[in-house]
């Protein structure tokens, strides 16, 4: 898995694109490192595009991700917008975003950018 990071200044969020075969391992580094960006940064806003990776990961590895939220230091005041493309009849991204809001977590599964982008720049109420 390889990813870049950019900071876009004009609404202040933290930008990552993955690409390569994405597992569960893989995702908790690359969560933690962002999350640990933001708090130096003092960020609470961040964009991972995955529209160019792939993943075989379980339904079991998305619900572990979503239980470790807490532990890889994500706050229920961040909020994370996931662009993705499934390459299977399983949308890891959804599944994700069901776990992580049920537990109280500003993360949601996009398709398209715009959307993205107008999600996670929008107020601070959760569910909008």
């Amino acid at each position: 898995m390889s990813y870049n990071l950019k900071v876009i200044p004009i609404s202040e969020f933290l930008r990552s694109d993955v690409t390569g075969v994405v597992d569960l391992k893989a995702s908790r580094e690359l969560l933690k490192g962002l999350i640990e960006i933001c708090a130096k940064e003092n960020l609470d806003r961040i964009l991972i595009d995955g529209r160019e990776a792939s993943s075989s990961a379980s339904t079991v590895d998305v619900w572990t991700l979503a239980n470790d939220l807490g532990t890889l230091g994500l706050s229920r005041d961040y909020r994370v917008a996931v662009l993705n493309r499934p390459k299977d009849d399983f949308d890891r991204m959804a599944f994700l975003e069901l776990c992580a809001t049920n537990r109280g977590y500003q993360l949601r599964a996009f398709r398209g950018f715009e959307e993205a982008f107008t999600w996670l720049t929008a107020g601070d109420e959760v569910g909008e």
